[in-house]
């Protein structure tokens, strides 16, 4: 069970990437075309919420699973990849409430692109800090 749990949650990571990635272009193109706010974006925003959502998820069955993060060495990963990723998650929660609520559509776009950029940074930054740097491995 836990190496099933691993790989779906190491796995599941290239889904929340493209994700993001498509709510920064899509964020970008309608940004900068000055496109007005469609249901198209909105959908994007939620899909790439609930992703990372779902990758939280995954990440802490594993914990459970494994009663611990002890894998995670050296002590200061333990601690760094939950907290980096449990950041990216709110930051990712509080950029889909303030788009949805938005009232200027190149505003909305704009905080879109630039704040699923600054998620996929958080994201990244955990992923390299963990031992192995899993970014692009398996």
């Amino acid at each position: 069970m836990s190496s099933f749990l691993l790989n779906a949650h190491s796995g599941w990571r290239w889904i929340v990437m493209l994700a993001i990635l498509v709510a920064v272009g899509y964020g970008l193109w309608g940004w900068l075309t000055k496109q007005s706010w469609n249901d198209t974006a909105r959908k994007i925003m939620l899909f790439t919420t609930i992703a990372i959502d779902i990758q939280l998820l995954l990440g802490l069955a594993l914990y459970v699973v494994n009663k611990s993060w002890s894998q995670l060495n050296p002590a200061t990963v333990r601690f760094e990849h939950p907290t980096v990723m449990v950041l990216a998650l709110g930051l990712a929660h509080v950029v889909n409430t303030k788009v949805k609520r938005g009232e200027i559509p190149a505003a909305r776009y704009r905080l879109m692109a630039l704040g699923t950029i600054a998620v996929l940074v958080l994201i990244v930054v955990g992923i390299v800090r963990l031992p192995g740097n899993r970014l692009f491995g398996m």
